[in-house]
């Protein structure tokens, strides 16, 4: 149970600092919506996830069908930017909290796949090989 809490925290650690926001204490309820997903998988790959279903204030829970829809987008999103099969989870673990650390593991492949933060230009690296 202590491996599955790390791992829940790294999550929570790795969403935070990327997506420069604070979750709620129950991760896996913050994240059923999808919404905060496919904001990673866009803040990885910006428009990855065209379309994201988000609440509003007139109706600020979303539907089952709109989370679905969001969850899905994110796991199809995550598989084009190339997040390998074996590391991909279902939509349930993430519907329906039954996967948190299946979840911490696919967001972590995702996330190294990101371009790094700080690129240097091809003019100013050297190339040893050119010597």
């Amino acid at each position: 149970m202590g491996e599955e809490a790390a791992l829940v925290e790294q999550l929570r650690k790795n969403i935070e600092s990327r997506l420069k926001v604070s979750l709620p204490s129950d991760l896996g309820a913050a994240l059923t919506d999808g919404v905060v997903l496919c904001h990673l998988a866009n803040h990885v790959r910006p428009r990855s996830v065209p379309s994201i279903h988000v609440p509003s204030p007139a109706v600020p829970k979303l539907t089952m069908a709109k989370c679905r829809r969001n969850v899905e987008n994110f796991l199809e999103a995550c598989r084009r930017i190339g997040v390998p099969q074996t590391q991909l989870c279902l939509p349930l673990h993430i519907l329906e909290e039954r996967g948190l650390p299946l979840v911490a593991g696919m967001v972590r492949a995702l996330l190294e796949l990101a371009p790094p933060k700080y690129t240097t230009s091809p003019a100013t690296t050297t190339n040893p090989l050119a010597m």
